[in-house]
């Protein structure tokens, strides 16, 4: 492969990185605002939590990727 498409691809897989951790950030975020308005119960926040470790072990699969790909 060229390297022109190697790099194309690797600044894609940091795209798809970055989104997912934003979209954990903003989850985070968004939760922590619930948490202050005291209105939560604990199996919402569990299951919330649970999104956002979903979020993680992708991101965490997919720096693998792009290391192994390297």
């Amino acid at each position: 492969m060229e390297s022109g498409k190697i790099l194309k691809v690797w600044n894609l897989d940091l795209q798809i990185l970055s989104a997912k951790a934003q979209n954990v950030q903003a989850i985070a975020h968004t939760l922590n605002k619930a948490i202050q308005s005291e209105q939560l119960d604990t199996e919402y926040i569990t299951d919330v939590v649970n999104i956002m470790a979903e979020f993680a072990i992708d991101i965490v699969n997919k720096a693998n990727e792009i290391e192994v790909e390297q």
